[in-house]
């Protein structure tokens, strides 16, 4: 005679949380960076830091941070933020991580913005195939999203790369941080490497980071200061050295080089976006001399395509 009772029931089984592992690059790093490390323990799994040849001068902040219980790895040459992100990538992801963040040593998180990151993936449906959630705003300045998901998720072409949480099958189809760039463009790079592959970019919506973004300079063309007409105060404008311009420029022109075809819209916002830094970085200094020599050459490098560290003779020079 058959059983009335009803059949038993397994007990659900728990889905297992994601791994997600911190990576963040430091060059020179100073005291304040051990603080923001241990912030950033409670909201993931393992922190990796990846030391980017700063040599002696970081030996102390590095074994604060190695004592906080954070993981260091330095590199014995300074590499650039590409290299010394992949380092971490790496070990990320052989330590099975199914999502890194990535976060620059400069940079204060949310502190819930790592569980906001895993929610808008979990939300997400296979079509959208998102690869990375970015934040939303940058020192109070918003994210203006060019699309709309069929969730609701805010899109962009592009985002900064602090605080990217990137999934690892972005990772492992899209490939890793370009490093023959070094430093400058390396996330503009990476999202149209990983767009063009299938993967989308959301914006965890709210979210605001604080992110230091150089400094500000004096606006004086040849020595003539330029003033507000209103307040009488000399105007400024977002300054970057003549060792950030080579690559400013070299990696512009590359990326230009790679998406003209493809991109043509964009290619015209980066020449409008650009040539006007580097026209006031050349007329305004400071350091306007070095600023020309750096721009020229990085220029003329960014032509012929080629890659890699500062050439040494420039770098003395304009340093």
């Amino acid at each position: 005679m058959p059983s009335t009772r009803p059949p038993r029931e397994s007990p659900p089984v728990a889905a297992s949380a994601p791994r997600v592992i911190a990576v963040v690059p430091t060059f020179h790093p100073d005291d304040g960076v051990v603080g923001r490390l241990r912030d950033l323990t409670r909201q993931v799994d393992r922190v990796i830091v990846v030391d980017d040849g700063s040599g002696p001068s970081a030996d102390a902040v590095l074994a604060d941070a190695a004592e906080s219980g954070v993981e260091v790895h330095r590199l014995a040459r300074n590499a650039g933020i590409a290299a010394a992100l992949n380092t971490g990538v790496r070990v990320a992801l052989d330590d099975g991580a199914d999502y890194v963040v990535n976060v620059d040593q400069d940079t204060d998180l949310p502190e819930d913005y790592v569980a906001i990151a895993l929610g808008i993936f979990a939300t997400a449906n296979p079509v959208t195939r998102l690869g990375i959630v970015a934040v939303d705003a940058v020192n109070g300045a918003p994210a203006l999203p060019t699309w709309v998901s069929p969730e609701g998720f805010g899109l962009v072409p592009e985002a900064i790369q602090t605080g990217f949480v990137i999934s690892r099958d972005c990772l492992e189809h899209g490939g890793l941080f370009d490093e023959r760039l070094v430093i400058d463009c390396v996330d503009t790079e990476y999202c149209l490497r990983v767009r063009d592959r299938g993967f989308r970019i959301a914006v965890a919506k709210g979210t605001d980071i604080r992110h230091s973004i150089g400094r500000r300079a004096e606006l004086r063309p040849f020595g003539i200061p330029m003033r507000h007409r209103e307040s009488g105060r000399i105007a400024t404008y977002q300054y970057h050295s003549p060792f950030r311009r080579y690559y400013i420029a070299r990696n512009n022109i590359d990326l230009i080089l790679r998406n003209v075809l493809r991109r043509p819209r964009w290619v015209g916002a980066v020449l409008r976006r650009e040539m006007g830094g580097m026209i006031v970085s050349m007329v305004s200094g400071p350091q306007r001399i070095a600023q020309v020599l750096a721009i020229t050459t990085g220029t003329v490098h960014g032509l012929v395509r080629r890659r890699g560290m500062i050439p040494g003779w420039l770098k003395s020079l304009i340093t």
